[in-house]
């Protein structure tokens, strides 16, 4: 019984062998008759991918008299920010004095025409002041400070060693003066824009710190000053000294050029006696 089982068994496992490998092997295609020529002849499709040639445009026929103007390119966008020579309407004639003796005169203005923001020390508060309530900005430094520069004694040491050179940082005391005869004394930090005569534009600052670290570092005998605003009068006087002077320039070109004979005057011609 046990020879018949094993045989049975063996029989099984050739014929699921055979099913298997007939399963993997690939079905053969059946032959496909030979092409006629007629069918050789036919055009073929290009391939998938191949760059079809498009027919050209048809040219672009000349607009005559009775037909429509064609229509105009957009004018590009105009950035005020980016404008050569151009100022706000809330710009306000200003002279700007550096602490070295250089000026600026033009036209001057906060951002948005913002407020510009000054910690009163005498109410010790934060106040807001427009540029048009204001004659006059007035800085002077409160502390002229020398910062030396230090090294660690050796590596991994906590003692400082201070060098001879370092550099100079200055504390200043900002006024206000209004309209209303009222002075306003403190701290002030802003950034201000500049238009001057020539149609360049610039800007100024007002600083609560300021400090030349970043520049150069000397021995305090070889340091120059720190150059800061002193001073911001807003005036227009120099416009009217700008339009005398041009009145002047007009009159002497007109008394050099020779006077010209007015209309309807008769000319006499001169006669050389006989």
């Amino acid at each position: 019984m046990r020879t018949t089982a094993s045989l049975l068994l063996a029989v099984l496992g050739v014929a699921s062998l055979a099913s298997a490998r007939e399963a993997a092997q690939p079905k053969q295609r059946p032959d496909l008759p030979a092409p006629t020529v007629d069918e050789m002849d036919k055009p073929t499709k290009p391939p998938p991918g191949a760059p079809q040639v498009l027919p050209d445009d048809p040219p672009a026929a000349t607009p005559t008299k009775g037909d429509a103007e064609a229509p105009k390119p957009k004018p590009k966008t105009f950035n005020p920010f980016r404008g050569r020579g151009r100022k706000p309407k809330y710009a306000r004639p200003a002279r700007v004095t550096y602490s070295d003796g250089a000026t600026l005169e033009g036209w001057t203005w906060h951002r948005a025409n913002s407020p510009v923001r000054l910690f009163v020390r005498e109410r010790r508060a934060h106040e807001g002041f427009f540029l048009s309530d204001l004659t006059r900005i007035d800085v002077k430094p409160e502390t002229v400070n020398f910062e030396r520069d230090w090294r660690w004694k050796n590596q991994g040491s906590s003692e400082k060693v201070f060098l001879d050179i370092g550099y100079f940082w200055n504390q200043y005391i900002t006024t206000f003066s209004t309209t209303d005869d009222e002075k306003a004394a403190g701290d002030c930090s802003g950034q201000f824009y500049f238009l001057t005569l020539d149609g360049k534009r610039t800007k100024w600052y007002l600083y609560k710190r300021q400090s030349a670290r970043d520049k150069e570092k000397k021995k305090r005998s070889e340091l120059k000053p720190i150059v800061y605003v002193k001073s911001v009068e807003f005036t227009d006087d120099f416009l009217k000294k700008l339009e005398e002077e041009k009145k002047k320039a007009e009159a002497e070109a007109a008394k050099k050029q020779p006077d010209k004979p007015t209309a309807g005057a008769e000319t006499k011609k001169y006669t050389r006696p006989s």
